[in-house]
């Protein structure tokens, strides 16, 4: 008589994949070091936030002015035929040049003595810019200031001089001419371009999260190296 006797159960092991054990390293790690976490949260926010409070405000306007051609009729009402396609030429190899004289003293000086705005035009080129709008004969002037009403009467006064640059470039008497004219005057803004109060806090809040990283793994790098010895 034979007796059948089963073997043992085998014993049973609780595998962990490599990925959930990194990330329960990582928690474990986050668990430990939240105070690190928070102090580096809080000091950018805070950080951020003082920066909005002491930078002076600076307020932006804008105003666009559009490019003509001119074209002077002789005495005997006979123009020539290719008088416009010469014009719009002549505008279009010129549309930079305008953009760029919104920046020189030739423009800034007369708009500076107009509104009685205390600074030099070699400090108001840095907050004043042109540019081509693409595909269009129109100059757009942005002009920034420390007030509202400063920001406009500014750029009312740019757009202004500009203009009188723009017409007064031909000096030789010509049968096609340029002209200038405001197409969108600027409005007073209501609110600062800058500084950004939430901009500057998720600055400040991005730098407080990398800096306390950069502590977590310092310290993870430093106690590795002292349990390796």
């Amino acid at each position: 008589m034979t007796t059948d006797t089963a073997a043992p159960p085998l014993p049973r092991y609780r595998h962990e994949a490599p990925d959930s054990m990194q990330l329960r390293d990582v928690l474990r790690v986050i668990r430990r070091s939240w105070l690190v976490i928070v102090a580096a949260v809080v000091a950018g926010l805070l950080a951020g936030w003082l920066v909005t409070v002491f930078l002076p405000e600076r307020y932006e306007t804008e105003t666009k002015i559009l490019v003509d051609p001119v074209i002077s009729v002789p005495a005997d009402g006979a123009a020539p035929a290719d008088s416009l396609s010469q014009a719009s030429a002549l505008v279009a190899d010129r549309l930079e040049t305008y953009a760029a004289l919104a920046q020189t003293p030739a423009v800034l000086d007369p708009a500076i003595d107009e509104t009685g705005a205390d600074v030099a035009s070699t400090e108001l080129v840095d907050s004043v810019s042109a540019e081509v709008l693409p595909q269009t004969s129109i100059i757009n002037i942005t002009v920034e200031a420390s007030t509202p009403t400063n920001a406009a009467e500014l750029a009312n006064a740019i757009a202004a001089s500009l203009i009188t640059q723009i017409e007064g470039a031909d000096t030789v008497a010509s049968p096609i001419g340029v002209t200038g004219t405001v197409v969108e005057a600027p409005e007073v803004p209501d609110e600062p371009a800058s500084p950004l109060l939430l901009l500057n806090l998720l600055v400040g809040l991005a730098v407080g999260l990398l800096v306390a990283f950069l502590v977590i793994v310092f310290r993870q790098a430093l106690s590795a190296g002292t349990r390796g010895r």
